[in-house]
Protein backbone atom coordinates (compact mmCIF):
# COMPACT_ATOMS: atom_id res chain seq x y z
CA UNK A 1 0.00 0.00 0.00
CA UNK A 2 3.04 2.44 1.03
CA UNK A 3 4.68 1.70 -2.39
CA UNK A 4 1.25 2.74 -3.97
CA UNK A 5 0.82 5.70 -2.22
CA UNK A 6 4.52 6.91 -3.11
CA UNK A 7 4.11 6.01 -6.86
CA UNK A 8 0.83 8.29 -6.89
CA UNK A 9 2.74 11.06 -5.15
CA UNK A 10 5.71 11.04 -7.43
CA UNK A 11 3.34 11.10 -10.19
CA UNK A 12 1.71 14.30 -9.04
CA UNK A 13 4.88 15.81 -8.65
CA UNK A 14 6.46 15.21 -12.39
CA UNK A 15 3.12 16.10 -13.58
CA UNK A 16 3.47 19.54 -11.43
CA UNK A 17 6.72 20.34 -12.37
CA UNK A 18 6.26 19.29 -16.54
CA UNK A 19 3.06 21.14 -16.54
CA UNK A 20 5.68 24.30 -14.71
CA UNK A 21 8.43 23.41 -17.47
CA UNK A 22 5.60 23.88 -20.06
CA UNK A 23 4.41 26.96 -18.91
CA UNK A 24 7.96 28.66 -18.88
CA UNK A 25 8.55 27.76 -22.70
CA UNK A 26 5.16 28.79 -23.98
CA UNK A 27 5.65 32.55 -22.10
CA UNK A 28 9.59 33.37 -22.22
CA UNK A 29 10.99 36.11 -19.80
CA UNK A 30 10.28 39.27 -22.32
CA UNK A 31 13.16 41.78 -23.59
CA UNK A 32 13.20 44.70 -24.99
CA UNK A 33 15.93 45.25 -28.33
CA UNK A 34 18.27 47.38 -27.75
CA UNK A 35 20.50 46.33 -30.66
CA UNK A 36 21.53 43.64 -32.63
CA UNK A 37 25.18 41.42 -32.74
CA UNK A 38 26.01 41.21 -36.34
CA UNK A 39 29.41 41.48 -38.60
CA UNK A 40 27.47 43.92 -41.09
CA UNK A 41 27.82 47.69 -41.12
CA UNK A 42 24.12 48.67 -40.91
CA UNK A 43 22.49 51.01 -38.03
CA UNK A 44 18.44 52.49 -37.50
CA UNK A 45 18.10 55.83 -37.04
CA UNK A 46 15.28 56.14 -35.11
CA UNK A 47 13.20 58.81 -33.67
CA UNK A 48 10.93 59.99 -31.04
CA UNK A 49 7.82 61.76 -29.62
CA UNK A 50 6.79 63.39 -33.49
CA UNK A 51 5.47 64.23 -36.06
CA UNK A 52 6.06 67.83 -34.96
CA UNK A 53 4.64 70.57 -37.62
CA UNK A 54 8.52 72.60 -38.01
CA UNK A 55 11.22 69.76 -36.89
CA UNK A 56 9.85 66.74 -38.48
CA UNK A 57 9.61 68.07 -41.73
CA UNK A 58 13.01 69.66 -42.01
CA UNK A 59 14.28 65.60 -40.81
CA UNK A 60 12.47 64.30 -43.41
CA UNK A 61 13.86 66.51 -45.91
CA UNK A 62 17.36 65.59 -44.70
CA UNK A 63 16.74 61.67 -44.73
CA UNK A 64 14.86 62.43 -48.43
CA UNK A 65 18.43 64.30 -50.03
CA UNK A 66 20.60 61.37 -48.54
CA UNK A 67 18.02 58.44 -49.40
CA UNK A 68 18.16 57.11 -45.83
CA UNK A 69 15.37 55.47 -43.86
CA UNK A 70 14.20 55.39 -40.42
CA UNK A 71 11.81 54.58 -38.02
CA UNK A 72 9.93 57.26 -36.26
CA UNK A 73 7.77 56.01 -33.02
CA UNK A 74 5.14 58.66 -32.96
CA UNK A 75 2.70 60.22 -29.98
CA UNK A 76 -1.14 59.23 -30.95
CA UNK A 77 -1.76 62.52 -29.42
CA UNK A 78 0.97 63.93 -31.96
CA UNK A 79 -0.46 62.14 -34.92
CA UNK A 80 -4.16 63.44 -34.28
CA UNK A 81 -2.42 66.96 -34.24
CA UNK A 82 -0.79 66.73 -37.54
CA UNK A 83 -2.32 64.40 -39.60
CA UNK A 84 -0.88 65.58 -42.64
CA UNK A 85 2.56 65.22 -41.20
CA UNK A 86 2.25 62.06 -39.87
CA UNK A 87 0.61 60.74 -43.57
CA UNK A 88 3.99 62.67 -45.12
CA UNK A 89 6.15 59.81 -42.81
CA UNK A 90 4.59 56.95 -44.39
CA UNK A 91 4.49 58.44 -47.94
CA UNK A 92 8.27 59.09 -48.07
CA UNK A 93 8.26 55.14 -46.93
CA UNK A 94 9.84 55.57 -43.38
CA UNK A 95 8.79 52.62 -41.02
CA UNK A 96 6.03 53.63 -37.98
CA UNK A 97 6.66 52.88 -34.45
CA UNK A 98 3.74 53.33 -31.37
CA UNK A 99 5.09 55.02 -28.69
CA UNK A 100 1.94 55.29 -26.66
CA UNK A 101 -0.71 58.13 -27.43
CA UNK A 102 0.55 60.59 -24.43
CA UNK A 103 4.25 60.86 -23.42
CA UNK A 104 2.89 59.51 -19.52
CA UNK A 105 5.64 58.46 -16.75
CA UNK A 106 4.88 55.09 -17.30
CA UNK A 107 5.77 54.51 -13.44
CA UNK A 108 2.43 56.00 -12.74
CA UNK A 109 -0.12 54.30 -14.93
CA UNK A 110 -2.00 50.47 -14.04
CA UNK A 111 -1.28 47.96 -16.20
CA UNK A 112 -4.47 48.55 -17.60
CA UNK A 113 -3.71 52.37 -18.19
CA UNK A 114 -0.79 51.48 -20.31
CA UNK A 115 -2.50 48.72 -22.30
CA UNK A 116 -5.54 51.63 -23.16
CA UNK A 117 -2.33 53.99 -24.08
CA UNK A 118 -0.89 51.91 -26.74
CA UNK A 119 -4.32 50.99 -27.68
CA UNK A 120 -5.19 54.33 -28.21
CA UNK A 121 -1.68 55.02 -30.07
CA UNK A 122 -2.03 52.73 -32.22
CA UNK A 123 -5.89 53.57 -33.62
CA UNK A 124 -4.55 57.18 -34.41
CA UNK A 125 -1.48 55.84 -36.60
CA UNK A 126 -4.07 53.45 -38.21
CA UNK A 127 -6.67 56.05 -39.00
CA UNK A 128 -4.31 58.24 -40.48
CA UNK A 129 -1.96 55.92 -42.01
CA UNK A 130 -3.80 52.89 -42.59
CA UNK A 131 -0.35 51.50 -41.04
CA UNK A 132 -0.95 48.71 -38.00
CA UNK A 133 2.43 49.53 -35.94
CA UNK A 134 4.48 46.32 -35.28
CA UNK A 135 6.98 47.85 -32.65
CA UNK A 136 6.45 50.12 -29.58
CA UNK A 137 8.90 52.08 -27.58
CA UNK A 138 7.83 53.03 -24.00
CA UNK A 139 8.21 56.52 -23.30
CA UNK A 140 11.30 56.84 -21.49
CA UNK A 141 12.33 53.22 -21.92
CA UNK A 142 10.43 52.08 -18.88
CA UNK A 143 9.98 48.65 -18.66
CA UNK A 144 7.88 47.66 -15.10
CA UNK A 145 6.03 44.88 -14.61
CA UNK A 146 2.55 46.12 -15.58
CA UNK A 147 4.71 47.77 -18.67
CA UNK A 148 5.78 44.33 -20.02
CA UNK A 149 1.97 42.92 -19.16
CA UNK A 150 0.35 45.68 -21.52
CA UNK A 151 2.95 45.49 -23.96
CA UNK A 152 2.05 41.58 -24.15
CA UNK A 153 -0.93 41.87 -24.09
CA UNK A 154 -1.53 44.35 -26.80
CA UNK A 155 1.07 42.73 -29.22
CA UNK A 156 3.71 44.39 -29.81
CA UNK A 157 7.99 43.87 -30.06
CA UNK A 158 9.72 46.61 -27.24
CA UNK A 159 12.47 48.12 -29.16
CA UNK A 160 14.59 50.32 -26.96
CA UNK A 161 18.63 52.02 -28.26
CA UNK A 162 22.18 51.58 -27.91
CA UNK A 163 23.04 55.29 -28.22
CA UNK A 164 21.35 58.00 -26.98
CA UNK A 165 23.43 61.30 -27.71
CA UNK A 166 21.12 63.02 -25.58
CA UNK A 167 19.56 65.48 -28.66
CA UNK A 168 16.35 66.12 -26.21
CA UNK A 169 18.82 68.57 -23.86
CA UNK A 170 18.79 71.94 -24.86
CA UNK A 171 22.65 71.97 -23.78
CA UNK A 172 23.81 69.42 -26.42
CA UNK A 173 24.89 71.39 -29.48
CA UNK A 174 24.88 69.73 -32.60
CA UNK A 175 28.99 68.99 -32.79
CA UNK A 176 28.07 67.07 -29.10
CA UNK A 177 25.49 65.29 -30.32
CA UNK A 178 27.45 64.42 -33.67
CA UNK A 179 30.42 63.49 -31.15
CA UNK A 180 28.72 61.07 -29.17
CA UNK A 181 27.11 58.95 -31.92
CA UNK A 182 30.44 58.67 -33.67
CA UNK A 183 32.57 58.04 -30.12
CA UNK A 184 30.19 54.88 -29.13
CA UNK A 185 28.53 53.46 -32.83
CA UNK A 186 29.14 49.83 -34.06
CA UNK A 187 27.43 47.31 -36.05
CA UNK A 188 23.69 46.31 -35.03
CA UNK A 189 23.48 49.67 -33.24
CA UNK A 190 20.05 51.75 -32.56
CA UNK A 191 20.18 55.65 -32.50
CA UNK A 192 17.92 57.89 -30.85
CA UNK A 193 16.78 60.73 -31.89
CA UNK A 194 13.80 63.02 -31.54
CA UNK A 195 11.35 65.13 -33.86
CA UNK A 196 9.39 66.56 -31.57
CA UNK A 197 9.20 67.25 -27.75
CA UNK A 198 11.25 70.41 -27.31
CA UNK A 199 13.15 72.33 -29.57
CA UNK A 200 15.02 69.95 -31.91
CA UNK A 201 17.15 72.21 -33.84
CA UNK A 202 20.77 71.15 -32.76
CA UNK A 203 19.01 67.23 -34.00
CA UNK A 204 18.29 68.83 -37.64
CA UNK A 205 21.75 70.52 -38.08
CA UNK A 206 23.63 67.29 -36.63
CA UNK A 207 21.50 64.91 -38.87
CA UNK A 208 23.78 65.58 -42.00
CA UNK A 209 27.43 65.39 -40.63
CA UNK A 210 26.41 62.01 -38.90
CA UNK A 211 24.75 60.73 -42.20
CA UNK A 212 27.98 61.80 -43.96
CA UNK A 213 30.04 60.28 -41.34
CA UNK A 214 28.82 56.70 -41.05
CA UNK A 215 28.45 56.54 -44.82
CA UNK A 216 32.02 57.26 -45.40
CA UNK A 217 32.88 54.57 -42.25
CA UNK A 218 31.37 51.83 -44.48
CA UNK A 219 27.61 52.09 -42.47
CA UNK A 220 24.41 51.26 -44.36
CA UNK A 221 21.38 52.51 -42.76
CA UNK A 222 18.13 50.76 -42.21
CA UNK A 223 14.89 50.47 -40.66
CA UNK A 224 14.26 48.57 -36.97
CA UNK A 225 12.33 45.88 -39.21
CA UNK A 226 15.70 45.65 -42.06
CA UNK A 227 18.25 45.37 -38.95
CA UNK A 228 16.45 42.86 -37.23
CA UNK A 229 16.28 41.07 -40.62
CA UNK A 230 20.31 41.83 -40.47
CA UNK A 231 20.85 38.98 -37.89
CA UNK A 232 19.20 35.98 -39.46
Amino acid sequence: MRCVRLACVLAIVFCFFATSTAAVSVHPVYEPIHRIDTPKKVVALTFDDGPDAVYTPQILEVLHNNHVPATFFVLGSQVDKYPKVMQWIAKAGHEIGNHGYRHHDLHKLTEQEVYDDIKQGERSILRTTGILAQYYRPPGGVMTHDVMNAVQASGYDVIHWSIDPRDWSLARTASVIAKSVKRDVSPGDIILFHDGGLNQRQTVAALQELITYLRQQGYRFVTVSQLLEASN
